[in-house]
């Protein structure tokens, strides 16, 4: 009988806060960042997690994020080369793109939303349809990975920056290089053009900040015309820009006496190229502090430029608008100066502003240390001081390394250590309770009532935390190096520490008075006794039964003593290095290492003997842990995997993918129903087990699928002549892309055996004269009653847009002829798609043209094809038509009716506000009259008063 095992799957991730670029989301009051492979969005306000984005089965990292014009659509990249879409309205996935074969480094939209331009590690560019769910075309030129790419909308041209040195400018409609700047003596880490696309500014492995003039955006931003420059395309396209070598501060040449090189330096000056206009012209170059700078970013409103350097500062400087003086009169120094510099807390990994103008003068810091840190620039004040943070995401995380794990007794409470602090996690809320200054942790338990912590440092120091004050109440000089393994005693009175002093000794639990108060009593440690080793002491383990104590040494072997006497007992060699880990099973009968040399070994705890050795990873493993009352055990490697055994059968049963760095600590839940995993990515990941059992042999073969596909793309390939041109088709052959044109195959064959089997039905139909005998037609049941064109309609309709054109490639020629007849009976059709149908077709013509301009079988299908497709399209076009007036009319009724612009509703307010204030006017000016003419009148009637006075006097 095969023996069942149950499913480990992560269920949780927690512990990480950034580890890729951040960006601020339309309203600027959260922060969108990448965790692993999962999309962070924080509320910089109360500094919590507010929403987390991510696929089930995705184990790639991702690498970039990038946020539309309007807020409404996300796009990440990942490690793997594809490319998500999600929406910002419902924290929804809209659509994938796979076409890079390597990580995506960087992501741009247009302004509408409707183009995302990528750059990937494969040194390649594609442009992508958001709309149609597909990719446009594919830009090749670069000799490395790409660091940058900036789309300018007004002259429809792409601007690239990669590690290779080069800056290239492509013209979008003709997919070719126009104009290539040469002369970075380092890699280009990034390049950004202003709002008004009138300069590209670069920055690489230097401190100085070069900056181009694009002169036909400045003409249209003067005159407001519509001037392209014209670009000769029979003429060489890779046309070259050449930096002076030698650059004052100001960003002019400096002087050069040899007149054998005044022809040379006049060149230089005038940066002329070789093709018939130069798009971008040098402009300068202003230096920074810093000895390198990795970032540079112009705000949304042209008002400043922000600087990153490769160290803690981000310098930003002043624009002075060009528009208020005379180009041929300024240098760049004058337009760019320096205000004032921002100094972080760590090393400045990412920056980005806002994304709307409303909130350009925030921007937020993506930090080395695993934090992120929001600023918020004061416009109306001047000097240093006109910027403050206004929200740090440092608690939810470690800066470094997790080190070790430990559970409480209870299962309520984790402990982690790094290097810089021990940290406390409620396992219901997943929120760090308490967070306490330490030196580097390399190993920690839970004191038994779970009120206190135990850490043993790399100082050689044992510190006892209380969680209920988060304070340190003793700090025990234990031993002369590090301590590596700390670890209870069975009968809870105490614990043992191991460290790099070949000493081993024995800890008990004791109350002292605490120096702060007498009545107070702190927990304490009292040392028993001591056992010295040969070599250092790297792991500890006591056997469940308190009988045995498994100590691991640095010469490679594993010594068994006896708890009550610490009397040798057994010696277990067999390493070829040093044994970093082991565990005893709860029935004290097997004991597990793990070594340095990537193996595995089983021993029997009786006599010491190996019963299986393995290799388990394919690096050094770092953890094994028992699950409780069995014999299975889990293994946690620096190859990043972690694995699930079965120590009597000696098998293999499950490998779970998640971390992305090494996996240094295990921590294994009371039960044995979840374990929990530390890594170097920082992350702290929960795996529980399922009721899902697990086939090994299934398992097996998806990793042979895997190893498979990823042969399907390599870069160590011979590079074709097709692959040296500069434009190509965007897709990704891929195992899903493949499945699916094997599964468009199957529906046509399948198509093809019915539509046969119904014309025989009704050939027989008509040939026989007694109908009643021939028995009712039965469908093939695979085809859910639909009939062959609309199964077959489903079938190519469920392929995703963006493996749709990779589904077809592997379609053989033979079944080309039956598929257009289909196109010709769908487009004939009111209900489908009419755009689906020209897309499919056309590609296809394109695919198999040499196969179809021989075959004279084809020319009545696609001629009848090409007939009725546009005809459907005039008639799609009329539809259209016909709608947009209609909406029109409404729009127009409904102003006239309402008063307001249709779908403006600021607009209308304002016009409300604006009669308000109007009537307010009015009002004002009658109540004046009215004040006027009343005051005309009592002055007339005192007149006539005075006047009769004077006449009764008389």
């Amino acid at each position: 009988m095969v023996k069942a095992y149950l499913k480990f799957v992560q269920d949780k991730v927690f512990g990480l806060i950034s580890t890729s670029n951040s960006i601020l989301d339309g309203s600027g009051k959260l922060a969108i960042t990448g965790c692993g492979e999962r999309i962070s969005i924080w509320d910089l306000r109360k500094q919590v997690l507010s929403q987390s984005l991510y696929e089930e089965d995705i184990k790639a990292e991702v690498t970039n994020v990038c946020l539309s014009k309007d807020g409404g659509l996300l796009a990440s990249g990942y490690s793997d080369g594809s490319i998500r879409i999600w929406s910002m309205s419902d924290y929804q996935l809209q659509s994938v793109f796979n076409g890079h074969r390597g990580s995506v480094t960087t992501l741009t939209f247009n302004r509408l939303g409707n183009i995302l331009v990528s750059g990937s590690k494969d040194t390649e560019v594609i442009v992508w349809d958001i709309i149609t769910e597909s990719g446009l075309f594919r830009l090749r030129g670069h000799r490395d990975q790409i660091t940058s790419v900036k789309l300018l909308e007004r002259s429809n041209h792409l601007i690239t920056s990669s590690k290779d040195g080069f800056i290239k400018i492509w013209d979008t409609e003709t997919q070719h290089c126009i104009q290539t700047i040469v002369g970075h003596r380092n890699p280009i880490w990034g390049i950004d053009v202003n709002p008004d696309e009138t300069r590209l500014c670069s920055c690489t492995s230097d401190n100085q900040i070069r900056f181009w003039r694009i002169p036909s955006n400045e003409r249209q931003r003067e005159d407001g015309s519509d001037i392209e420059p014209k670009f000769i395309v029979n003429t060489p396209i890779n046309s070259a820009v050449i930096i002076p070598d030698e650059i004052n501060e100001d960003g002019s040449k400096k002087e050069n006496n040899n007149n054998n090189n005044n022809n040379n330096n006049n060149d230089l000056d005038d940066l002329e190229i070789i093709s018939e206009e130069e798009f971008a012209k040098y402009y300068g170059s202003i230096t920074v502090k810093a000895e390198s700078v990795s970032g540079v970013r112009f705000d949304p409103t042209n008002k400043i430029l922000a600087v990153q350097s490769t160290g803690k500062f981000v310098d930003l400087f002043k624009i002075t608008h060009y528009d208020t003086m005379k180009l041929e009169e300024i240098s760049i120094v004058e337009e760019m100066r320096h205000r004032q510099t921002i100094k972080t807390s760590s090393k400045v990994r990412f920056f980005s502003f806002g994304n709307d103008i409303k909130h350009w003068n925030k921007f937020v810091i993506t930090l080395a240390g695993n934090s992120l840190e929001a600023y918020e620039i004061k416009e109306k004040e001047q000097g240093s001081g006109a910027f403050e943070v206004s929200s740090t995401l440092d608690q939810a995380g470690h800066r470094s390394d997790i080190r070790s794990l430990s559970l409480s007794s209870n299962d309520q409470m984790l402990v982690s250590t790094s290097s810089e602090s021990v940290k406390v996690w409620n396992m219901k809320s997943l929120s760090c309770i308490r967070s306490i200054a330490c030196d580097y942790g390399l190993c920690t338990v839970f004191a038994p009532g779970n009120l206190h912590v135990i850490v043993g440092t790399k100082t050689g120091t044992i510190e006892v935390f209380e969680l209920a004050s988060a304070a340190r109440v003793a700090s025990i000089k234990a031993h002369e190096g590090s301590v590596w393994s700390l670890v209870l005693t069975p009968d809870l009175r105490g614990v043992t520490s191991g460290g790099a002093d070949k000493l081993v000794k024995f800890w008990d639990f004791e109350l002292i008075a605490s120096q702060e108060n007498s009545k107070h009593k702190v927990l304490n440690l009292s040392l028993t006794k001591t056992l010295k080793v040969e070599s250092d002491v790297l792991a500890l383990k006591y056997s469940a039964d308190n009988k045995f104590l498994a100590v691991s040494l640095l010469d490679n072997t594993v010594k068994i003593f006896y708890t009550d006497t610490v009397k040798f007992h057994l010696s277990l060699y067999g390493h070829k290095l040093p044994v970093m880990c082991l565990d005893i099973s709860d029935d004290s009968t097997l004991i597990i290492t793990g070594s340095a040399d990537k193996n595995i070994k089983i021993w029997g705890l009786d006599y010491g003997d190996c019963h299986k050795s393995f290799f388990a990873h394919d690096d050094s493993i770092m953890q094994v842990s028992f699950i409780p009352s069995t014999h299975h055990f889990i293994s946690a490697s620096k190859d990043k995997r972690i694995k699930y055994w079965d120590a009597d059968k000696f098998e293999h049963i499950q490998t779970i993918e998640a971390h992305h760095g090494e996996v240094w600590s295990l921590a294994m839940g009371s039960v044995g129903d979840f374990f929990i995993s530390g890594s170097h990515d920082r992350s702290i990941r929960i795996f529980n087990q399922t009721e899902t059992p697990i086939f090994v042999e299934s398992d097996r073969q998806r990793e042979m699928e895997q190893t498979w596909e990823a042969t399907l793309e390599d870069d160590t390939r011979m590079r074709t002549k097709e692959m040296l041109e500069e434009n190509a088709a965007a897709g990704k052959q891929t195992l899903e892309t493949i499945m699916a044109g094997e599964d468009i195959l199957d529906a046509i064959e399948l198509c093809v055996q019915e539509k046969f089997k119904i014309d025989e039905y009704e050939k027989l139909l008509k040939s026989t004269k007694n109908q009643d005998e021939i028995p009712l037609y039965q469908p093939n049941i695979i085809m859910l009653g639909l009939s062959p064109s609309e199964y077959l309609w489903n079938r190519i309709n469920r392929i995703r847009p963006s493996d749709l054109e990779e589904a077809l490639r592997v379609l053989p020629f033979s079944v080309m002829r039956t598929l257009f007849e289909y196109f010709n009976l769908w487009v004939d059709q009111s209900g489908k798609s009419v755009e689906f149908i020209f897309k499919c077709s056309f590609f296809l013509i394109q695919t198999h043209q040499n196969q179809l301009s021989v075959s004279t079988e084809f020319i009545p299908i696609l001629q009848h094809l090409n007939t009725s497709i546009k005809n459907r399209l005039q008639k799609e076009r009329f539809t259209l038509g016909f709608n947009r007036s209609a909406l029109s009319f409404v729009k127009r009724e409904i102003e006239i009716n309402q008063q307001y612009k249709f779908f403006d509703s600021d607009l209308y307010l304002n016009k409300n506000n604006n009669k308000n204030n109007n009537n307010n006017k009015d009002n004002n000016n009658n109540n004046n009259n009215n004040n006027n003419k009343n005051n005309n009148n009592k002055k007339e009637n005192k007149k006539d008063s005075e006047k009769s006075l004077k006449r009764n006097r008389k």
